[in-house]
């Protein structure tokens, strides 16, 4: 057998045992396709592989030669010499496989033959208990998935009309979004940070400040704590440092910067200027000075440039949640359980209250 030879053999052993990068195997198979020779004899190569490891079966190797003797004798003469072909190409391979093969099983044969002598009775005692746990497990999977499946039948199976981020503003379901997202729409959903999609609906709205309050519907709905942030009323300066956490995509995204006029669009005073990244999907994404109060809430942008947002300011916010119902408790707004945090942990305590929210078309 000449070295190139040896070295095909080689390159069919490593993508047979998958020993190859990813660009290796690309290039094999890309050769494979059209070079049958190469794709018959890796072809052969797995045959072999799959008859040493079927091989360690005493049961099998009986009823294969009795297959074999019971065969025509032209038949037979082509198996043993494409058994024997295959021997002598990969018999280093073979005799490891088959070495590795027979040691594990006389070490497990052992091993259980001495835990079975020990105690057979508390063995099986111990199977029984297992399966009884399994099967409790499986019923507990079951009653998940249906409730899982209760929520997320409510979900539309076919694309959004718009979405934008919200956020939380009471445990029992209170979140806070932009009317231009949601306004016109029925089928309102807001998707908490498992993916799991909850319809809601509009109980409050400021039309001149382009706010919603949204309510999630269902009665037993909560966050698993009270939320870590507080709204304030504030009146912050020109550069102070704030920072956004939004939905422009399928995963949450944190962008920051600082406030660049105390006044919006067109010196509207009900908004702030800030130089900080927007694209499509933030709109209703809180602002959050840097001791974790929410002072703003993202409504625009410049069409003209990319950093510069507009936010509405947390004052008329906090008029709206005037108009709540009773349920909605205001001491949760004024609570900021994170102000000594990092950035980092700020960040990491107030994603699971910033959600997205889909609106759908009947």
């Amino acid at each position: 057998m000449n070295e190139s030879s040896n070295h095909m053999y080689e390159k069919i052993e490593q993508y047979c045992l998958d020993l190859m990068d990813d660009k290796e195997k690309q290039y094999f198979e890309a050769e494979m396709a059209i070079n049958l020779s190469l794709k018959r004899a890796v072809e052969e190569y797995t045959i072999l592989l799959q008859t040493f490891d079927h091989q360690q079966s005493a049961d099998f190797i009986h009823t294969s030669l009795n297959e074999i003797h019971a065969q025509s004798r032209s038949q037979t003469a082509i198996l043993f010499n494409q058994l024997k072909l295959h021997v002598n190409r990969y018999w280093k391979t073979a005799s490891v496989a088959a070495s590795v093969a027979f040691v594990a099983s006389i070490l497990t044969f052992m091993m259980a033959r001495s835990v079975y002598k020990k105690d057979t009775r508390a063995q099986y005692q111990t199977l029984r208990n297992e399966i009884n746990t399994i099967k409790k497990d499986q019923k507990d999977i079951k009653n998940d998935v249906e409730d899982v499946k209760k929520i997320k039948s409510m979900v539309p199976d076919y694309p959004s009309m718009y979405t934008g981020t919200c956020f939380a503003i009471s445990q029992n379901g209170y979140l806070v979004t932009n009317l231009h997202v949601i306004d016109g729409f029925d089928k309102i959903f807001v998707f908490t940070q498992d993916n799991i999609g909850h319809q809601s609906e509009i109980v409050a709205t400021d039309e001149l400040n382009d706010l919603a309050v949204l309510k999630i519907t269902e009665e037993d709905f909560a966050f698993a704590d009270k939320i870590p942030y507080s709204v304030r009323k504030a009146n912050p300066n020109i550069a102070q440092r704030v920072y956004s956490l939004g939905y422009p995509k399928s995963d949450i995204v944190y962008n920051e910067g600082y406030i660049s006029s105390i006044t919006g669009f067109e010196g509207d005073s009900s908004r702030y200027q800030l130089e900080l990244p927007s694209v499509p999907g933030v709109s209703g994404a809180p602002i959050i000075d840097e001791t974790g109060n929410i002072i703003g809430v993202i409504s625009g942008k410049q069409s003209q440039s990319e950093g510069i947002t507009y936010a509405i300011k947390s004052k008329s916010l906090l008029n709206l949640f005037k108009k709540l119902p009773k349920d909605f408790s205001s001491n949760e707004i004024y609570a900021n359980n994170i102000k000594s945090d990092n950035r980092a942990n700020q960040v990491k305590k107030i994603q699971p209250y910033v959600c997205v929210v889909k609106v759908y078309k009947d």
